[in-house]
Parts: C-alpha cells; structure tokens; sequence
C-alpha cells in the first residue's frame, strides 16, 4: 500500500481550509458572474430544450461544464458553484507534487506542492468558478503525462498529453502553445527517434481531433454578426480571428513580468518610462515579489546549472522561457468586444514548470545559500497566506 506523503497531506488541508474561505465569503469577479456562472445555467439535456455550448463569450465552454457539475451535485450557493473548482486546484496541487518527487525526490515535491498551493496568484483564482482552474489543471496533465513519456518512453503518454492539451484549448486557446513545445523537446537527441515514427504525429492528431468542434464553431461564425446573451445583455462572441487581433505586431511588453511581482513591476515601469500601466484583472493577485524571485531565479538558475541526467530540464525550461518569451514579443493589439487588449494572467501556465524547477532548487541548495533561499521561500508564502486567508474574511 502507497504510504501518504505526511508533508503533502498537511499542505493539502491547509490550502482546503483557505480555499473553502475564499470561496464562502469572498463576492464573485466579473468572470463568474458575467460568464461561467450564467453560461452553466443554459447548459441542458432536457428533451426538446437540448443546449450544449461549445463556447462562450471569449473563450471555450468547458469551464461553464464544470460549474454546471458543481451545481448540479452541491447547490446554488457560492460555495457550491466552487466547489469543483476548489478540488480541481488541490488536484493540480497533488499532480504537481507527484511530478517533482518522480524527477528529483521528496523534500522537493513538497517545496513544489507548497509553492503551488500557496502562491497569491493560484490562491486568488482556486476558489473562484472561473477559466483559470481548469485551464490549469489540464495543462498540469498535460505535463505530468509528457513527463511520463519522457521517463517511460512509452507513446501511451503522449497521447493523454495530446487530449489534455486539447480539452485545455476549450479553456484558454493559448494552451495550444504547448505542442510546439512537446515537439522542441522531441527534437532533443535522446528522443529524436520518436519523430521518425507515426506516434509523436498521432498525438498532435488526437489533440487536432479533440479541438474539432471549436474550429468547426470558427469556421462557420459571421465574426461581424455572431453574439451572446447568456447574461440578458447581448454582446459580441470572440472567434480565432478576434483572438489574433490581440497582437499588434512584434515588440517588447512587460506585461508577463508582472505575474511574478505586478505591483513592483507597475511602480518600476512608472519610475522608469513615466508611464502607467495598465492593469485589466485587478480582481486576480500576482505572486508576490518574494516568490517571484524565488521562482523566476529558479528557472534562470537552471538554464546556467550544469545538467546531470535531468531528462525533464528541458522541457520544462522550453515550456517556462518559451510561453513567458512568446507573450514578451507581443505589441499589444486593438481586439474587438469585451477583450483585453493584453493581460499579466496570459502567462499563467509558466507557473507549473516554474514551481517544479524551485522545488528542486529548494531542495539541492548547498548549505551556503539554503538558510537564505528557505527563508525566502517561506516568507513569501506567509505573505500570501496572510493576505488571502484574512483578505477573505475582512471581504465577507
């Protein structure tokens, strides 16, 4: 029988205590109340009202299915709207934890659940019925399942990352960025072989087969006519070609950085350039700066560590430096409707392999920089405790 991980267990409860808070008393945001929540209430498989949404206002409509699950088997309460999402988040908790202790052992997968867990950014969004959780989630699997192909071999693996980065583009299309990431690791001389064969293609088809619909949906809307109005208001649907419009040629944004540190980026861009930026999801916390260095130096610590059979390196340092560096490129764009025309929360993905590498730099750190790099770390989740779990309770 598998011996539970005490370190793990203790993690797991506590962020359930503050994840149950946050989701008790803190008000909806604008995601819930304006597109998840009412978009789960048209869901329906009575006869003769059959309505399936394969989307929503701005993005896929798995995240509505979820919550419809959630009130379905809990109630109308917002704690029962949540509630999936609520163990969805330690879910991804869990996965993480179970990736990071196969690739470099124990002590670092509870650095890698705790930083996870406990981080402003995933604590302000794990407790809401919104996109963030399952996109997350997904992408979580998406990578514990490449992660297994990487140290099994075996072609299975790739075609669970395939499906769950699919799914995952049913909740924020930019998932997809994930398969040329799959593909640059691929290239890598120990796995190139796999791009001789049928598997590493027929992977990218499941996942090609798994978004259909949505790019059946894309073909065939009027982007000038197609509209919503699950809310009572009618608004324009965001298509591929509304998504794109985001993009305003190649450029330099700081926006990515401000998901490790957005109140310090936005006071240093001012001091700077004497601008402001501007921020459109207020109602989501960052990481804090604390973790933000922890984090952020982790992944730059890596890429200048001489590797020593760490098969998963590079594929992680692809999927951080890549999304983060994609998205650092990006002018911002004029896009149509109720779309933000750029956001710091675009780069959320980069979260998963950035807390997997700080576990494991946690754990390997030589006694010399442990005590500071400890210290660091943990100051950094009691700042996030503290202003989520009292935050909540000054809220409700």
């Amino acid at each position: 029988m598998t011996r539970v991980d005490a370190g793990l267990l203790a993690i797991v409860l506590v962020a359930l205590a503050i994840r149950l808070s946050i989701a008790v008393t803190a008000p909806y945001v604008h995601d819930e109340e304006n597109t998840h929540i009412p978009l789960s209430k048209t869901i329906s498989l009575a006869p003769g009202s059959v309505n399936l949404p394969i989307r929503g206002e701005n993005h896929g409509a798995l995240p509505a299915y979820v919550v419809r699950v959630s009130n379905m088997l809990f109630g109308t309460s917002p704690l029962a709207f949540r509630a999936l999402h609520v163990l969805l988040g330690l879910a991804t908790v869990v996965l993480i934890y179970r990736l990071t202790q196969q690739w470099y052992g124990p002590v670092a997968a509870r650095w890698a659940a705790a930083l996870m867990a406990f981080n402003d950014y995933f604590l302000s969004v794990s407790a809401r019925a919104t996109a963030h959780v399952p996109h997350l989630f997904l992408v979580t699997g998406a990578v514990y399942a490449f992660s297994r192909f990487l140290a099994s071999q075996r072609a299975g693996w790739l075609y669970l990352a395939g499906s769950c980065t699919g799914l995952a583009f049913y909740c924020k299309e930019h998932s997809a960025l994930l398969v040329p990431v799959f593909f640059a690791t691929l290239l890598l001389p120990r796995h190139r072989h796999w791009l001789r064969g049928p598997h590493a293609y027929l992977a990218c088809a499941v996942f090609a087969a798994v978004i259909a619909p949505d790019v059946v949906w894309n073909l065939r809307a009027n982007p000038e006519t197609v509209r919503v109005a699950y809310t009572g208001q009618e608004v324009g649907q965001a298509t591929y070609g509304a998504h794109l419009r985001r993009v305003g040629g190649l450029g330099f944004s700081p926006y990515p950085t401000m998901f490790y540190g957005k109140d310090a980026v936005i006071s240093l861009h001012a001091l700077v350039t004497g601008r402001a930026l501007t921020d459109n999801t207020p109602e989501y916390e960052s990481v804090n700066p604390a973790l933000g260095v922890v984090l952020l130096g982790s992944v730059l610590l890596t890429v200048f560590r001489r590797a020593e059979r760490d098969e998963i390196r590079p594929f992680l340092l692809f999927m951080a430096l890549g999304i983060f560096g994609f998205f650092t490129l990006i002018e911002q764009g004029d896009p149509p409707f109720r779309l933000d025309p750029v956001s710091w929360v675009w780069v959320e993905t980069t979260l998963i392999p950035a807390v997997i590498l700080a576990g494991a730099r946690l754990a390997d750190a030589s006694w010399r920089w442990r005590t500071a790099a400890w210290a660091l770390a943990v100051l950094g989740i009691l700042y996030a405790f503290d202003a989520s779990f009292y935050g909540s309770i000054a809220t409700g």
